[in-house]
């Protein structure tokens, strides 16, 4: 008799975790704007919540970078000083090169084709102009990346860095050169790997974040005000 096979559903998500990823999405659709406050009670009574769950999920987008605490407001979205955009896609651009070149050595023959796929998929959404599934596509084509190399510690601060920047993903989804640009990085980065050439899809990817850096700080500032953010302030002691 053959074996029934086993169902797996998805794990049930708590309030924390929707109210995080409703003030998640708020931010990164622009309804929510740089130094603006995040009213716990606002948000709990659009969700029909307590304050509890909402002020759990707050808490966690402080860890990530998303939202910052600020004396006398509480939760803020976070605004970034230049300098930061740069430390944090420097970073980045090193983190992500490594984890590019440990999955050139490891990535199987499925992982090329479900990239392939992707890819495919992301050239479709370009031409069509569907910029948010551009978007949505283009990180689950670097996470199958990272995904297909050994180190966790390095997927979780890889995760942990697109979280804090994910915002960023609103600007440049607006700028259709910055998509056909994206669109033939990622390409030239998935051409490497089927090679097997991690130097070269490394130095491409640090090539697409340095790209990306600075077109974020030139554009940064003419989509919405930004100042210092008040983190920065506290650590120099101004």
């Amino acid at each position: 008799m053959s074996a029934t096979p086993s169902l797996r559903y998805p794990a049930p998500r708590s309030k924390a975790e929707v109210a995080c990823e409703y003030v998640r999405e708020r931010v990164l659709l622009g309804e929510l704007k740089p130094g603006e406050r995040v009213r716990i009670s606002r948000i709990a009574a659009e969700l029909g919540f307590s304050d509890i769950p909402v002020r759990e999920g707050v808490k966690r987008l402080e860890a990530e970078g998303l939202l910052e605490f600020e004396t006398h407001k509480g939760a803020v979205v976070t605004t970034l000083h230049p300098h930061d955009i740069e430390e944090m896609f420097a970073i980045r651009g090193e983190l992500e090169a490594l984890a590019v070149t440990r999955a050139s050595r490891s990535i199987n023959r499925d992982q090329l084709d479900h990239l392939r796929e992707l890819l495919e998929e992301m050239e479709l959404a370009e031409r069509e102009g569907r910029v948010e599934d551009y978007g949505e596509l283009n990180r689950e084509f670097h996470f199958a990346i990272y995904e297909a190399q050994p180190y966790q510690r390095l997927l979780a601060l890889i995760r942990d860095y697109w979280n804090s920047t994910d915002w960023c993903r609103r600007i440049f989804v607006g700028d259709a050169h910055s998509v056909r640009a994206s669109a033939a990085e990622h390409r030239g980065i998935y051409e490497a790997l089927v090679v097997g050439d991690g130097d070269k899809a490394a130095e491409l990817l640090r090539q697409q974040k340095r790209r990306a850096g600075a077109w974020l700080l030139e554009h940064a500032d003419k989509d919405e005000p930004r100042r210092p953010s008040q983190r920065r302030r506290r650590r120099s002691g101004a």
